[in-house]
């Protein structure tokens, strides 16, 4: 006949058989080194300071501490060889920019990468649109009028952007194709420059993205005159979309997603993309993410893929019209 005392120890053996046999588990998943997300660009821009938002959320998610380490040069070309060698396990993701299989493959005549093949997005994370500013002395409060103005002097007729070869670059060069009138493009290193030069007139006119622009705007130090997404901004609700401008052609986003290196196994892919869905629809994320005039996504890997092509589709004739080539 079992005493309490008896059924006591007893029940305290089967506790601890059941945390020894879990303790493993449990040591396993404790000892998981940290991930890491490439950035191919410098520290405190933009993009980097998406990509450490979202890795503030991933950790929960992955069971493992996130770490985003920043590989800028050459456009973004040096993370992607980085991506390229990284180990298929999952420990190494990396921020792609759609531009890198949109605009870069028309745009350099040798690529370290194969578009296709070595950039594979596992989940989109934010879609941004860009927009088309003046300075605030300009004379010109509408696109309608920039328009007229651009074809009355087109020896004054120029645009900044943050860098050649880019999406703001092409839209510029697009919106040039649309009014009938070359603008000369005057590229930066940067956005903040670019802006810097534009609020000081130095420039007639500037092309960025809407968060780039926003806090300027609104502070009466330039004056955007559409901005490219289907609707308007939340940080510029009182700037019209090109489309209600009769523009559509002009209606883009760029879109950022993660990265695996390829070959790595599916269940690995269902992970990563399973996990930044799950992040990217955090309050945390998305209000942070808000303030800086981006849009948080998320999708399956076919339906980033899918993503990725159109985005492909849009801009492969635009630049390819251009002529434009970066080497």
């Amino acid at each position: 006949m079992k005493t309490p005392r008896t059924a006591w120890l007893n029940k305290l053996a089967l506790i601890v058989a059941a945390f020894v046999g879990a303790s493993p588990a449990l040591g396993q998943q404790a000892a998981r080194p940290p991930a890491r997300i490439l950035v191919g660009f410098s520290p405190g821009g933009t993009l980097d300071v998406v990509t450490r938002a979202l890795a503030d959320q991933l950790h929960g998610p992955l069971g493992r501490t996130v770490v985003v380490e920043n590989k800028p040069g050459a456009g973004g070309k040096i993370a992607i060889d980085a991506m390229r060698a990284a180990p298929t396990d999952g420990s190494v993701a990396m921020l792609c920019p759609d531009f890198f299989t949109s605009i870069y493959p028309f745009v350099f005549n040798k690529l370290n990468y194969n578009p296709q093949r070595d950039i594979l997005p596992v989940s989109t994370v934010v879609e941004f649109p860009m927009a088309l500013a003046v300075p605030s002395s300009s004379s010109v409060k509408t696109f309608g009028e920039y328009a007229s103005w651009v074809r009355a002097h087109p020896d004054k007729a120029n645009f900044g952007h943050a860098a050649s070869g880019g999406p703001t670059h092409f839209l510029g060069l697009q919106i040039a194709r649309i009014i009938g009138t070359p603008l000369q493009d005057i590229p930066f290193p940067g956005a903040a420059p670019m802006i810097v030069n534009l609020t000081g007139a130095n420039v007639a006119a500037g092309t960025s993205t809407v968060g780039d622009f926003a806090q300027h705007h609104n502070a009466g130090k330039l004056r955007v005159l559409a901005v490219t997404s289907a609707e308007r901004s939340p940080l510029l609700p009182n700037v019209p979309t090109f489309g209600e401008l009769g523009r559509k052609e002009l209606t883009a986003v760029g879109v950022l997603a993660i990265c695996l290196a390829p070959g790595t196994p599916a269940g690995v892919v269902s992970e990563w993309s399973a996990a930044v869905r799950t992040a990217a629809a955090t309050e945390q994320f998305s209000s942070k993410v808000r303030m800086l005039g981006f849009m948080n996504t998320g999708s399956s890997p076919a339906e980033s893929r899918a993503r990725f092509a159109e985005m492909r589709g849009f801009w492969e004739p635009i630049v390819k019209a251009s002529g434009f080539k970066a080497d």
